[in-house]
């Protein structure tokens, strides 16, 4: 068992990030072919540093994280043994895949989150560096949602593994070159999925939030297929008109802290903290969900 999950940690996020700086030099080649604006240079750049220093982060939070999934591990409440079989193995990856669904959507529904991931949803372009822009600050909030894989009996080396391999199945989705793949579309997340996820447009912002399964999102009412009358947008609402790494990592952190600051209310601080981007304690604020709720009733989506 530990010759087997020692093998799916060689594909961990940290050594991931140069087999993407690999995946990008290809797609920068067929892009090129192709005669297609897919990339920027100052663009890419932003979007490699980010990715470096995510790269760094993981490899500092590996160790705590690793020694608090073992002292969790000791609560588990079942003893399946999840490298048993073929099956096991793949039942483990399923449930993964849905925990990350619901870290992906907790960090855009909630404010806190969205300022750690924001960045990665920055760049107006969509391509294989995009998938570099990762938050120093999400290798480790990402562990929490993943507790319960761990209680489930889980080792702490297959879960870090599982996920590590998730994201490594969502590189390959920040891409413009890919059309849409028939009945795939229906239970895999495929590039076509993801840009809607990547699109600032109101009818696509904050859908789409799969790893590995789209099912995830059509169970639970997050679901939104690429239309060819609409084409995606990419970037955010408000665009981030910087390649700063610096400002495109700190920038949300910098707004909340001064919403907090000026809060009517310790209440309101907290809301600025928990409640989902765009509230604000006086009700007229502009949420994901409330500006497509305005637009389905305009008759706009």
């Amino acid at each position: 068992m530990l010759d087997f999950l020692n093998g799916l940690l060689a594909i961990r996020d940290v050594d991931q990030i140069w087999l993407l700086i690999g995946f990008i030099g290809i797609e920068v080649g067929l892009v090129w072919l192709l005669r297609k604006k897919y990339y920027e240079a100052t663009d890419t750049l932003c979007s490699v540093t980010l990715g470096l220093a995510y790269a760094l982060s993981i490899a500092l939070a590996a160790g705590t994280v690793l020694a608090v999934y073992y002292w969790i591990h000791q609560f588990a409440v079942t003893d399946i043994n999840w490298t048993g079989s073929v099956v096991a193995i793949l039942g483990a990856y399923v449930i993964v895949d849905f925990l990350f669904y619901w870290y992906h959507r907790a960090i855009h529904e909630v404010r806190l989150g969205w300022a750690a991931h924001v960045n990665h949803h920055s760049s107006q372009f969509m391509n294989a560096g995009t998938a570099l822009r990762s938050s120093f600050v999400e290798a480790w909030f990402e562990p929490i949602f993943l507790i319960p894989a761990v209680l489930l009996g889980m080792d702490p080396l297959m879960v870090v593994a599982l996920i590590s391999l998730n994201h490594l199945y969502q590189y390959w989705l920040h891409t413009r070159i890919i059309g849409k793949l028939g009945p795939m579309e229906w239970i895999m997340n495929t590039p076509s999925h993801h840009r809607v996820h990547h699109a600032s447009n109101i009818r696509y912002c904050d859908k789409n939030y799969a790893g590995t399964f789209i099912v995830w999102d059509r169970l639970f009412g997050t679901f939104e297929a690429e239309r060819d009358d609409e084409p995606c947008v990419f970037g955010i609402r408000h665009q981030l008109e910087t390649r700063n790494p610096i400002k495109v990592t700190f920038h949300e952190w910098v707004a909340i802290w001064q919403d907090m600051r000026t809060a009517p209310s310790l209440r309101a601080a907290f809301g600025y903290l928990f409640q989902p981007p765009g509230w604000s304690p006086d009700g007229k604020g502009e949420t994901t969900r409330a500006v497509q709720a305005k637009a389905r009733a305009d008759g706009l989506i």
